[in-house]
């Protein structure tokens, strides 16, 4: 037998008709739903999307409750890393899911790593560099991008040669953004043919 978890806080009536507003579900059904049956699964299953969900005000917490078991399923619901460009969204989601669960889903594209590169999710989520120029494999003008972006000294700090290569950044778009052959000396496992390939002469 299984057991109903009681929720202390249910949704209220322009909650529900916010959250199923454009779904499956018509007005008369969202309003007779019965509360335990408000799950993240029902949510899916009826089309509900991420406009919904923060229009009716329902947070990344209150979704856990609702049975999300991971980030992967508010990317399913339609969020994505521009919403983490949001501190307290950012700051919900990894209380919620945890940073690993959080990067892992929305730091897949190049366009994610340009979203979240210079907003307050690099501190929140203790994203690094190396991090989101992965993300810009093949993708040398978003990983432009995410360099411009990166604060410090040297953003290159921390990541490999590889990731670099795998970017398609090369001496021309690295010298524009400032870097020359001392700082890409300085990369993780960084070789004389590495340095070659990237178009800095030795």
């Amino acid at each position: 037998m299984s057991v109903r978890r009681e929720r202390p806080d249910g949704l209220t009536v322009k909650q529900r008709l916010t959250l199923f507003h454009g779904t499956a579900l018509s007005a008369e059904q969202a309003l007779s739903l019965p509360e335990d049956e408000i799950t993240i699964d029902t949510l899916l299953r009826n089309g509900v999307k991420a406009l919904n969900v923060t229009a009716a005000g329902i947070r990344f917490v209150q979704l856990k409750e609702l049975g999300a078991t991971d980030a992967a399923q508010l990317r399913r619901i339609g969020f994505d890393a521009l919403h983490l460009v949001d501190p307290v969204m950012c700051g919900e989601a990894n209380a919620a899911f945890g940073a690993k669960s959080v990067i892992e889903t929305f730091l897949s594209t190049p366009q994610d790593a340009v979203a979240l590169a210079g907003s307050e999710a690099v501190a929140l989520l203790n994203l690094s560099a190396q991090q989101l120029l992965e993300a810009c494999a093949g993708a040398p003008t978003e990983a432009a991008a995410v360099l411009q972006q990166c604060s410090g000294q040297n953003a290159l700090d921390g990541v490999s040669a590889t990731t670099l290569l795998d970017t398609g950044l090369r001496a021309p778009q690295l010298r524009q953004l400032g870097y020359n052959l001392a700082s890409v000396s300085k990369l993780v496992s960084a070789n004389r043919a590495q340095i070659l390939k990237l178009g800095f002469t030795l």
